[in-house]
């Protein structure tokens, strides 16, 4: 059995969770967006290849800010480094075809958008970038 085969058997290839500074209370949504994600990553057949199953580790934190050092220290230590967008960044390594990306989430409770779409905006732009290099099918937000 192949690697990542192993891997989408032990869970999903995309996981999505909240920083500590959030409510258990938004677990159901976390759920709720990880299985959205990961069934538009299914229906534009991005698994098909076996030899290529994209992971991603998507973390909601409030700001980006919270995260600057970290963002920093890893880029140091990383021949790539952090792509920092509005909203979110992110760090790919292609060895492992591993991307960790955090989702900044208070500009979006401050901007009073419709939360949950423009979260999924943001975790599919991160997925897109990377799934672009791979010749994948863009995920599509609704």
């Amino acid at each position: 059995m192949t690697e990542a085969k192993a891997n989408m058997q032990q869970g999903l290839p995309i996981t999505i969770v909240a920083d500590g500074k959030f409510s258990n209370s938004l677990k159901p949504l976390l759920t709720q967006l990880e299985l959205w994600i990961n069934f538009q990553a299914v229906k534009a057949d991005w698994y098909g290849n076996e030899d290529c199953i994209l992971s991603f580790d998507f973390t909601l934190v409030r700001t980006l800010e919270e995260k600057s050092q970290l963002l920093t220290a890893v880029s140091a230590e990383s021949a790539e480094g952090w792509i920092v967008e509005s909203g979110y960044a992110y760090l790919y390594d292609s060895s492992s075809l591993k991307t960790i990306a955090f989702i900044a989430v208070d500009d979006l409770v401050q901007g009073g958008v419709g939360i949950e779409l423009a979260i999924k905006a943001r975790l599919t732009s991160v997925a897109n970038a990377i799934g672009l290099q791979h010749s994948l099918l863009a995920l599509k937000v609704r």
